[in-house]
């Protein structure tokens, strides 16, 4: 598949078949993933792989949290949207209720089951970084796994919400020590019957967002 094709192509999946992905077809794309660039080079991330009865584990524990209403124990500062400017904020309209209606409630099951997926990667970086600019180089990680995916015929959904609670996980991952957690990233094969994974997509205008200096 052409970069340009999984670029426009690819979009996040909200449903997934609950077959395998198999763990060598993961470790083909990170490891052509890991080729993402980074501040001189320094590739200050870790990925975590968790499947099977580890998966299990954490989707209890978030199914738990959210029946709970628990507030979020993050392990960096998470956005707050009514601090965002309200031209951004206008293009979130898929969380924007329409006139005269109320806001739909945020939809935790599917979020606390990873909509599904078979797979969850955990991102991480180390804690002894300026956090802004590891987590700069880490989106660089994401995006190319995404697209590694998406070339494969895998679908991915990035997930702010599966690290919400981590002190929860570094209580269920060890492994994780000295790192911070920064985001999700649900893997699995897209259930391609979902309506979930029609929704039409959008995007603002070219000139809303780039200005060619003279």
């Amino acid at each position: 598949m052409e970069v340009s094709e999984s670029i426009r192509e690819r979009r996040s999946i909200r449903a997934f078949r609950n077959d395998d992905v198999a763990d060598d077809v993961i470790r083909q794309l990170l490891d052509e993933a890991r080729w993402a660039p980074s501040w001189a080079n320094a590739q200050g991330w870790d990925v975590f792989v968790v499947k099977g009865d580890p998966l299990a584990r954490v989707k209890s524990v978030l199914t738990e949290r959210f029946a709970a209403g628990a507030e979020p124990v993050t392990d960096i500062p998470m956005p707050q949207r009514g601090e965002w400017p309200e031209h951004i904020r206008e293009r979130m309209t898929y969380r924007r209720p329409a006139p005269g209606t109320k806001p739909q409630p945020l939809q935790r099951p599917g979020l606390s089951d990873v909509y599904g997926a078979s797979c969850l990667m955990l991102f991480a970086v180390h804690e002894q970084l300026a956090v802004e600019y590891a987590c700069f180089d880490l989106g660089l990680l994401v995006q190319n796994v995404c697209l590694a995916a998406h070339d494969r015929g895998l679908g991915t959904c990035i997930m702010a919400m599966a690290v919400r609670y981590a002190d929860a996980l570094h209580e269920l991952l060890p492994q994780a020590e000295g790192r911070r957690f920064v985001v999700g990233v649900a893997l699995g094969y897209p259930d391609q019957g979902s309506e979930l994974n029609r929704a039409k997509r959008e995007r603002c205008p070219f000139g809303d967002i780039v200005t060619f200096v003279e």
